[in-house]
């Protein structure tokens, strides 16, 4: 047998022996040998079959019948799983794009007057606030040009004060004028008085003839004057005006030279190159020394606490495009960075791409850049979904099944399936049983995925070892392990 040691030599020895015994000496001199007898021919091989025979018993011993006595006295015991429920969660129906971001705010400074440069404020990253000095082009012709102006300007002034002096000059002698024409109106009417009661008694011969004559040559006297002192009045009028229309034209002079100086002023700042807005200095192409005119690139200024990504939706999606629509923005870790909304979308399709582009509008606290390309993720809906692990999920047959436990009684099993280990169980009706039912997937969500019928979220499912299992497979839940310290 296997594993023991059989000396073969005592035997073979014991048989020549024997065979010497009874065999006739042969005389000397003799050359044959007498003939060997045929069982001697048999004897080794029918040993050595003996031997492999017994090996193949014990081996068989070993193999079959000790398990099969073994399997008929175990006791059949459930197969331990892990059970749990599935998860409600909120689902996104999204998909991810390509995109790339853009500042709100990105200017290349260029100068609107020429000169040359005289001083750089800033270098290349510099951060400045909006107003901030950043150039400075060559204004001395300029200044010179302002001052001239200011002094126009002055002149301008002085002339309107003067002009203003003489209407008040020309309306103190209207106003004598009146005064005077007012006493002349006086001498009038007493005169008129006069000639007719002096008229009167020459009637009655109480005066004389000539008296009366005289009165009246008052009368006419007084009249002229009053004539005179009208006539000087409305020459006065006329001084009045014109000295008034000579304030309006110095007033014009005066805004006319007004606005030459604002002209020159504002002018002048432009000598002053100056942030318009706060942001980063990128790259400033000229130096201290250069002429520079309205087409020369001074430097670059961008703003990126606010970026724009620019979105690339094809076209078969477009219809689903509206604004405010959650837009996240994420890295290569597919971990969200920022989260905005759709603020525009072109009423036009890209030809080159049939796409329709849409933007969003995000604070920039993650240290993105202007013209980097980023993932976006457009959120189209949001709903509730049940999920499970995907561990828990196997396709067979070009479909997905999820093992569920249940009662026997409510599996849909007739009867519990057996392990191969042990004898089948008895069949009892609340047995807990490995149920597998086809589901239909969803989404992937992380490492679950979503089940979109076939499941709810009061089922209990087995969540891992489902290839141990099979339908109708009596289970038991597995012991939680502690967690790891």
């Amino acid at each position: 047998m296997s594993g023991e040691n059989i000396d073969l030599n005592p035997t073979i020895q014991a048989v020549s022996e024997e065979e010497e015994v009874h065999s006739p000496q042969k005389p000397q001199g003799t050359l044959e040998n007498p003939p060997t007898p045929r069982w001697r021919r048999f004897l080794v091989p029918g040993v050595v079959g003996l031997l492999v025979l017994g090996g193949l018993g014990w081996i068989v011993f070993n193999r079959v019948v000790i398990p099969i006595l073994a399997f008929s006295q175990m006791k059949f015991e459930p197969t331990p799983v892990p059970l749990s429920n599935p998860k409600s969660a909120k689902v996104e129906e999204s998909s991810d794009y390509a995109a790339s971001l853009d500042s709100r705010e990105s200017v290349i400074l260029q100068p609107r007057v020429s000169g040359q440069v005289t001083a750089i404020y800033v270098k290349a990253g510099d951060r400045v606030q909006a107003g901030d000095p950043m150039l400075q082009i060559d204004a001395r012709e300029q200044q010179a040009q302002v001052a001239s102006r200011r002094a126009a300007v002055e002149t301008a002034a002085a002339n309107v004060d003067a002009a203003r002096a003489a209407v008040a000059n020309e309306q103190d002698t209207l106003r004598a004028e009146q005064a005077r024409r007012a006493a002349a109106v006086s001498n009038v009417k007493l005169a008129e008085w006069e000639y007719e009661r002096y008229q009167e008694l020459a009637r009655q011969g109480a005066e004389s003839r000539q008296l009366a004559e005289q009165k009246l040559n008052a009368l006419r006297t007084a009249q002229a004057t009053l004539r005179q002192v009208e006539a000087d009045i409305r020459a006065q009028q006329a001084a009045v005006n014109q000295a008034r229309a000579t304030v309006n034209s110095n007033q014009r002079a005066l805004e006319q030279a007004q606005a030459n100086l604002s002209e020159g002023t504002a002018l002048l700042q432009n000598y002053t190159i100056k942030a318009p807005f706060a942001g980063i200095v990128g790259d400033i192409p000229v130096k201290v020394g250069d002429f520079v005119d309205s087409s020369t690139q001074l430097l670059n200024l961008t703003q990126n606490r606010q970026l724009e990504v620019r979105i690339q939706v094809p076209l078969e999606r477009s219809p689903e495009l509206r604004v405010g629509l959650p837009v996240k923005l994420l890295d290569d870790q597919n971990r969200v960075l920022k989260t905005g909304q759709i603020s525009f979308i072109a009423p036009n399709v890209d030809a080159s791409t049939q796409s329709v582009e849409a933007r969003a509008v995000f604070a920039n606290a993650v240290g993105l850049r202007t013209s980097q390309f980023v993932r976006a993720r457009v959120v189209w809906e949001t709903r509730s979904g049940v999920l499970v692990p995907t561990s828990a999920i196997s396709r067979l047959g070009g479909r997905d099944f999820i093992f569920v436990a249940a009662p026997l009684k409510d599996s849909g099993c007739k009867e519990p399936a057996s392990s191969g280990f042990g004898p089948p169980p008895k069949p009892d009706p609340e047995m807990l049983v490995a149920a597998q039912k086809p589901i239909k997937l969803g989404k992937i969500v992380g490492n679950d995925q979503e089940v979109l019928e076939g499941l709810t979220a009061s089922d209990r499912i087995v969540t891992s070892g489902i290839l141990q299992l099979q339908n109708c497979l009596p289970i038991a839940e597995a012991p939680h392990s502690p967690p790891s310290p």
